[in-house]
């Protein structure tokens, strides 16, 4: 056997579940969104909600934890605290150990943003860390600095491979050391969970149980570390694009849920192919109106950022993402390239609020339509509004959009004039002049 369950609490049979667990339904019904993947959020999502106590998901992580004990601990970690309960939870239950500590990651830059607001006083006193930009710093990175003894609280991600990413992260730098523990404690909502999720915690350890249910959620536990638990990986691939005409082989890498993984997905495909036939006839970067910045907004694995890099050497290049994963994978896919230089440089922000206004020359935009399942066209108003606030008079922004969606008066309202640069029957390439 694979792991072993207490014999009080059976694992999570198959007819408990609506799905295979691979792929998100929705969101989650109790009330809150998971984190957007494709980084980069609006304004108006740059905070948490505010208090109103812990949803069901957060309760049964909570009960969980409650129910395996905490004594011992010298660090709780929170992941990926969407409503901020989570790290309310852990902060009372070392509030009076003077020796314990509280660690709030949150792969999105908004999400962090939010609880250094809403945690300030605690982060001030030393009691909580929560990691702050420009610099994102990943999981395994940030474990690294806590205690040897863990208790990590999280939601189940709805993807197995961000899950497995997610424990590695946490299991390879505490296993590695001398009598140290850890004890994962990951929620969900039932029609999203599978027999799947308890295999990928059983690579870490050799004990998994499911704890019983509050609701509609149910929390999985996860104890006994394996010896020497292998950490994270790094998948990789490669695409094909032309660079000023002539083919060039890229590298690509995707670390954790990044979109679109170690693939080079088909509208951003779309949107190189154009944009290099403009690059490639002059109509960008020319001597009398050079490229001086171009951003690549909401970077993801990197495609673009190393696109911009190699087609245009004289020019800085920023690649900027709301999510954790997404920065890095990008930075991975610079370094594999031979791209990475002192004017290539990556993010972790909220759609590009730390840039000057007015300052940029050319944005690349492939954004977000989906939030769980659902197309949701307004993702991507926060992020146009983002691109026209950047660029200089003169400056273009280049957009691909699904093609069933209609954003060409949304695009000339906030930028300026459009041209429609490619279209097929999945994807549309606008680009928009800064008036």
């Amino acid at each position: 056997m694979p792991h072993t369950p207490a014999e009080h609490e059976p694992l999570l049979s198959d007819e408990d579940f609506a799905g295979d667990g691979r792929h998100a339904e929705g969101p989650d019904t109790d009330g809150f969104d998971a984190p957007r993947r494709r980084g980069v959020g609006a304004s108006e999502r740059s905070t948490p909600p505010q208090p109103q106590g812990p949803a069901q998901t957060d309760r049964v992580i909570i009960s969980a934890a409650e129910e395996i004990g905490i004594g011992g601990s010298d660090a709780l970690i929170a992941i990926d605290d969407v409503t901020g309960e989570l790290t309310a939870y852990a902060l009372a239950a070392i509030s009076e150990q003077s020796d314990a500590t509280v660690l709030s990651w949150a792969s999105s830059y908004a999400a962090a943003s939010g609880l250094r607001q809403r945690f300030a006083e605690q982060i001030d006193s030393g009691l909580l860390r929560v990691p702050s930009g420009p610099q994102a710093v990943s999981l395994e990175d940030a474990v690294s600095e806590v205690g040897d003894h863990v208790v990590a609280l999280m939601r189940l991600p709805k993807a197995l491979h961000a899950l497995e990413h997610r424990v590695r992260s946490l299991a390879a730098p505490i296993g590695a050391r001398e009598q140290s523990s850890l004890r994962v404690v990951a929620g969900g909502r039932v029609k999203h969970m599978s027999r799947n999720q308890n295999d990928v915690l059983a690579t870490v350890f050799s004990e998994v149980r499911a704890s019983r249910g509050i609701g509609k959620s149910r929390a999985l536990i996860g104890s006994v570390l394996r010896e020497r638990p292998a950490g994270p990986s790094i998948a990789e691939g490669s695409s094909q694009v032309a660079v000023r005409g002539q083919q060039r082989h890229v590298s690509l890498r995707a670390t954790g849920a990044v979109f679109g993984g170690a693939r080079a997905d088909a509208g951003s495909r779309l949107l190189l192919q154009a944009l290099d036939q403009a690059v490639a006839a002059g109509e960008l970067a020319t001597e009398e109106e050079p490229v001086t910045t171009a951003v690549d907004l909401g970077c993801g694995n990197g495609l673009l950022s190393a696109y911009l890099a190699a087609a245009l050497p004289e020019s800085a290049v920023l690649g900027s993402d709301d999510d954790t994963d997404a920065v890095l994978s990008t930075r991975a896919t610079l370094a594999a390239n031979g791209l990475s230089r002192e004017d290539a440089q990556v993010t972790w922000d909220d759609a590009i609020s730390q840039l000057e206004d007015r300052s940029v020359d050319l944005v690349l935009l492939n954004p977000p339509f989906h939030d769980g399942t659902a197309i949701d066209a307004t993702l991507v108003q926060g992020l146009l509004d983002a691109a026209s606030r950047v660029l200089r008079p003169g400056g273009q922004l280049w957009f691909v959009h699904n093609s069933h969606l209609r954003f060409r008066t949304e695009v000339e309202r906030r930028v300026g004039p459009v041209r429609q640069r490619a279209r097929d029957r999945r994807f549309t390439v606008l680009s928009a002049q800064r008036a």
